[in-house]
């Protein structure tokens, strides 16, 4: 299957993989058989939070980069289609990064992995395992 991450699956992938509550989401991120996608979005999200202090990683910046090259998550630039999905969607959720993950999965038919209760309202494929 495809998926989606999350900004904050991707940061818990990263920083909190021993929380057990999460272990079947882990499961699924590492199971060979899946791809696993990273919008470039989400990138772009950590950036501006840590630029302007709303993010403290647990790793050094550039360490954090290198371990998502080293990971399986695909980096997805942002497409046309997904601006043009994004265009279509309601107003549920106000934040744009959110609305352009949301647009991104519904475009390429990806199940979408969070845990954001605003992005469960919306049309799209999405999962979270306790």
């Amino acid at each position: 299957m495809k998926y989606l991450i999350d900004t904050h699956v991707l940061i818990w992938y990263m920083e909190d993989r021993d929380d057990k509550t999460l272990s079947e989401n882990l499961d699924i991120i590492e199971n060979p058989k899946n791809k696993i996608y990273v919008s470039i979005a989400s990138l772009w999200e950590i950036a501006i939070k840590l630029n302007i202090g709303k993010f403290k990683p647990n790793l050094d910046i550039n360490d954090f980069f290198a371990f998502i090259y080293k990971s399986p998550i695909i980096i997805l630039n942002i497409k046309e289609k997904h601006l043009l999905e994004y265009r279509n969607l309601p107003l549920i959720h106000r934040e744009p990064f959110d609305r352009i993950l949301v647009a991104t999965a519904i475009s390429e038919k990806f199940t979408f992995i969070t845990h954001d209760k605003k992005i469960q309202e919306y049309d799209v494929k999405w999962i979270w395992q306790y």
